[in-house]
């Protein structure tokens, strides 16, 4: 098992920092992480747990955004047959779909990295169920994923298009308006504060 995290940066008209955390275990891998910020005068926290198996592909998603004193969840979950259903219901619009998007985060970004592996020069184009911020909606998104160098990706979905750079552990440390700030590789489990007595 390795545990590493992460701290990155945001700063547009969405100033934000992030702190997640990647386990990678034998059966799988886990990101928990939590963005903090404001968007439009309002205080912002999103706290997200994306599960995924042993061969990289996500099997579910939890996210709590909270915006000023509103709070909302969605529990996204994908089956052996890769059905997806949204907050227990069955997305059949989602068919195809092998990777979560967080868009308020660039912590998902490394599950298509480490998945797919590309060799230098190489690109393929995914279908992720994308979770769009602020509407907490998730729809079905075609992104390519071009491997430029060692470390550096090109990213592009729809009209938007970005290089991203990452570590060896598929990690991003730079992405459009995100920057990596901290890292730290800890002990080989992490426990929540809240699971003391």
């Amino acid at each position: 098992m390795t545990t590493r995290r992460v701290a990155w940066r945001r700063s547009d008209e969405v100033e934000a920092d992030e702190l997640c955390t990647l386990t990678v275990r034998d059966n799988g891998l886990s990101l928990v992480g939590t963005v903090l910020g404001a968007e439009e005068g309002r205080p912002i926290r999103v706290e997200y747990r994306v599960l995924a198996d042993r061969a990289g592909l996500t099997t579910a998603a939890h996210v709590r955004d909270l915006r000023g004193f509103e709070t909302r969840t969605i529990v996204l979950e994908r089956d052996a047959k890769d059905r997806w259903t949204v907050d227990g219901t069955v997305k059949r619009t989602l068919k195809g779909c092998l990777d979560i998007d967080l868009g308020c985060s660039p912590s998902t970004n490394t599950l298509p990295i480490r998945r797919l592996r590309l060799a230098i020069g190489s690109s393929q184009t995914i279908q992720a169920a994308w979770v769009r911020f602020p509407e907490l909606v998730v729809v079905k998104a075609a992104q390519t994923y071009s491997r430029l160098d060692e470390f550096t990706y090109r990213y592009a979905s729809g009209t938007f298009e970005a290089d991203l750079t990452v570590d060896d552990e598929g990690l991003v440390t730079a992405y459009a308006e995100w920057r990596r700030t901290g890292y730290a590789i800890g002990p080989d489990d992490t426990e929540p504060l809240d699971s003391r007595p």
